[in-house]
């Protein structure tokens, strides 16, 4: 088994209430290691891209931070392909 560590040391969120971090941060880890698991690692950061331009995520209305975390991971997994 290998061992994939990723560091994002910034990311800015504008509209999630300081109480919804954790929850945030848990559906982005989730959804970041299914996305590795199930497409492998982005070309984007084998390469050594990791830095990216700011993403607009659209996620619906009222969503909860860790659907909010989930689409922050996704749009991060296709910035990277």
């Amino acid at each position: 088994m290998s061992l994939l560590q990723l560091d994002i040391e910034e990311l800015e969120l504008e509209g999630l209430e300081p109480a919804g971090r954790f929850e945030f941060a848990r559906g982005l880890e989730s959804e970041l290691a299914r996305l590795v698991l199930d497409g492998g690692v982005p070309a984007g950061l084998l390469a050594g891209r990791g830095a990216l331009a700011p993403l607009a995520v659209a996620p619906p209305p009222a969503a909860a931070p860790a659907d909010l975390g989930r689409a922050v991971a996704r749009a991060l997994y296709e910035g990277w392909r």
